[in-house]
């Protein structure tokens, strides 16, 4: 979900259409940046309607994206209307993992690595067919696990214990 409702974005561009207030007016009236007045602007009068921001690009619209944009000798702004990109800044991002990578790099699958191991430290076989270190390491998790259970289930005690005091306390200076 956008920041601005459609509704305030169209009030805005007809604004702009119908009394002729410019980009830097509408900012001081509506709250929104001049950038995104002025790309609201240009997307409605371009396709009629305004783009919603679109999580996932495939490797090959980008590529398909950053071709067009060579062969017609256009800027960001009018390649992101063209293509219903949001951010102008995003074909600039594309063309600098293309420049320092190449086509492979537009292809990668972008977001955060995960900080959990991909491999188990659980080996996939049966007890009896690992190996000491296999053992080891799995008795050394094994111990970790009680050590840290133990310790929030000790946590768990005197916190009941301290609200048991707390409510002793409360019922005698009540009385």
């Amino acid at each position: 979900m956008s920041k601005y409702s459609e509704e305030l974005k169209i009030k805005i561009v007809l604004d702009h259409k119908n009394k002729g207030f410019g980009a830097r007016i509408l900012s001081h009236m509506y709250g929104p940046d001049r950038k995104s007045i002025e790309q609201w602007i240009a997307q409605y009068e371009l396709n009629g309607k305004f783009t919603e921001p679109t999580r996932h690009f495939s490797g090959e619209f980008k590529l398909k994206v950053l071709n067009y944009q060579q062969e017609h000798h256009l800027s960001n702004l009018a390649t992101a209307l063209i293509f219903g990109i949001t951010d102008k800044g995003t074909i600039s991002a594309w063309r600098k993992k293309y420049l320092t990578g190449g086509t492979e790099a537009l292809f990668q699958k972008q977001g955060r690595y995960s900080k959990m191991p991909k491999k188990s430290l659980i080996p996939n076989k049966p007890k009896e067919e690992w190996t000491k270190d296999e053992e080891l390491a799995y008795l050394r998790m094994e111990n970790e696990f009680l050590k840290k259970y133990l310790a929030l289930v000790q946590e768990d005690d005197r916190k009941k214990q301290q609200q048991r005091k707390d409510r002793e306390k409360s019922k005698l200076s009540k009385n």
